[in-house]
């Protein structure tokens, strides 16, 4: 019978020659190195699928790096940054083993897996175009996103997608799916940081939006006063502006309102 930790550490070793192949190795390629354990065809796929998309991922995150990112300074990223000091990271061997018991449905080994991974997030975070005020708070989402995932994989069998008992399936199986638990953590944490960051960045496109609608109907109505001496009519902006009557009418309600606030300060 094949030995566990023995195929663990070969899928760790064939990992690392992927990463440094300078050429994409072939299924065929990637399977020699298993030829003398007796992997049945499901466990091939499940290693090729793991090991495959390891290159997507080494080739995805290279194109986002940048030589020597700094992280911004913060008063929340330093109090971040001391309290991973304070925590327990495990070496990949014994986080393997956590995921293991992760997958037969222990839940306590959760907060364990979330410390070891609190740095690791703050990693990714550092490959990712984030505006220094922003990285808190995506380094926070990672966190979240890494909790809500554990807990999701707490008890499921990862190659029928259902839940199963700590027996169930052979020690190559469970050891397999232990590997893709950290492919799966990997790219649930990095979606959610970057979709918090495109929300970021849309909020920011429709404030400049409105602040950039507002510069132009305000200077409409500068000119056009000093062309005709007296206020335009909505009709005269929506020509010189191009701009919808009815957008332009909540446009002018909002500038109203804002010059109002302004004369109740003085």
């Amino acid at each position: 019978m094949l030995d566990q930790n023995i195929f663990t550490e070969t899928v760790r070793e064939v990992s690392e020659i992927v990463r440094a192949a300078a050429e994409p190795l072939s299924r065929e390629e990637i399977l020699r190195y298993f030829d003398k354990m007796e992997l049945n065809e499901a466990q091939k796929e499940m290693v090729l699928e793991y090991l495959l998309k390891l290159v997507e991922t080494e080739d995805s995150e290279g194109s986002e790096e940048t030589e020597d990112a700094e992280l911004p300074d913060s008063q929340a990223l330093r109090l971040y940054m001391e309290e991973i000091e304070g925590l327990s990271v495990y070496a990949q061997e014994a986080l393997q083993r956590l995921y293991e018991e992760l997958l037969k449905g222990d839940a306590s080994v959760i907060s364990q897996i979330s410390e070891s991974w609190m740095g690791k997030i703050l990693e990714q975070a550092k490959r990712l175009s984030v505006a220094p005020e922003d990285f808190p708070d995506v380094v926070q989402e990672g966190n979240m996103a890494l909790f809500m995932k554990l807990s999701e994989l707490c008890g499921r069998d990862m190659k029928n997608g259902h839940q199963t008992g700590a027996g169930k399936g052979s020690e190559v199986d469970r050891a397999m799916a232990a590997v893709l638990v950290e492919k799966e953590i990997v790219e649930n944490v990095e979606a959610a940081m970057k979709s918090y960051i495109q929300t970021m960045a849309g909020e920011d496109d429709v404030e400049n939006t409105v602040v950039g609608k507002v510069t132009l109907v305000n200077e409409a109505r500068r000119h056009l006063m000093e062309e005709n001496g007296q206020e335009p009519s909505l009709c005269e902006l929506a020509a010189y502006t191009k701009m919808a009557q009815n957008e332009l009418r909540d446009m002018l309600d909002f500038i109203e309102k804002a010059e109002q606030r302004e004369k109740d300060r003085g």
